[in-house]
């Protein structure tokens, strides 16, 4: 069984599950008061597109996907 790779890094890609999943990009991570670590996403078909959402969400596989290289 292949693990799950747990490092977010600026440039990778995500397609969000279920129907009309888009791809968002992370532009940015950052660490909240709390201590908290978020992405900050840019739509891939609409840059203007964002939104910021804490990592534990982006990682977990009944949500969120890994596209591109290296998946």
């Amino acid at each position: 069984m292949r693990r799950r790779k747990r490092e977010i890094a600026e440039g990778q890609r995500y397609r969000r599950l279920g129907p009309g999943g888009s791809v968002w990009e992370i532009v940015a991570v950052r660490k909240d008061v709390m201590g908290a670590t978020h992405a900050q996403m840019k739509r891939a078909d609409d840059p203007k597109t964002l939104k910021t959402l804490a990592i534990a969400a982006l990682l977990d596989p009944e949500q969120f996907e890994r596209v591109g290289e290296e998946a």
